[in-house]
């Protein structure tokens, strides 16, 4: 149906389909081998924070810092693992990795920071936005990220709270385990100028 537009607009007839996540981690690999343009951080929002494939091979070149949805689930304490014994001796024996029988299961964040005492939060200022400082309620803690069911990496959870109503939105970090508090504090409010460059440029090109 849009062969022809796509031929007005010189669109090479080699082209494929690829999802955002893929077009992102090819850029990212470019960037990497090219080694001309040194970076160390990779922030993204929810649409690329779920997708745990991206994330896995994102954080072989770079340190993500990615925004999850309320649903994602981790654990608090890595869980035991195991390959179950063969109910009967015929048949093909388990090869497989299951949860250990009795294991918690994984919870998701929302119910992470509903468990939270309240000595985990602090409150920092973000950056200094249009009418006065920006702040909110930080709590960090290490995790362990789910993959197909199992325990996967360990991972920081950063958690904001708007002091102003309560929101709450949850990142997920690959970082070292020295990394300060004051880092993810700053990489949480990174996005938000990024995007405005984006704007104002599309704006001063006539898009």
């Amino acid at each position: 149906a849009y062969e022809e537009r796509r031929a007005k607009c010189g669109i090479p007839q080699d082209i494929t389909f690829k999802t955002q996540q893929t077009l992102a981690l090819e850029m990212l690999q470019a960037l990497h081998q090219d080694g001309h343009l040194p970076f160390r951080w990779l922030t993204c929002d929810e649409a690329f924070g779920r997708d745990t494939v991206f994330l896995d091979q994102a954080g072989k070149i770079v340190c993500y810092f990615a925004e999850v949805p309320k649903d994602t689930h981790l654990w608090l304490v890595r869980p035991k693992t195991a390959v179950p014994e063969p109910k009967s001796k015929q048949g093909r024996k388990p090869k497989l990795l299951q949860l250990v029988e009795g294991e918690m299961k994984a919870q998701t964040v929302t119910e992470i920071a509903a468990g939270l005492p309240v000595t985990s939060w602090s409150r920092h200022t973000i950056k200094e936005g249009r009418k006065g400082p920006i702040v909110a309620d930080f709590a960090v803690l290490r995790v362990v990220a789910v993959r197909n069911q199992l325990p996967g990496p360990d991972v920081w959870l950063i958690l904001r709270r708007d002091i102003t109503d309560g929101e709450l939105k949850f990142f997920l970090s690959n970082a070292p385990l020295d990394t300060p508090l004051a880092t993810f504090v700053w990489l949480s409010g990174m996005r938000w100028p990024v995007e405005t460059c984006f704007e104002h440029s599309k704006q001063e090109i006539g898009l």
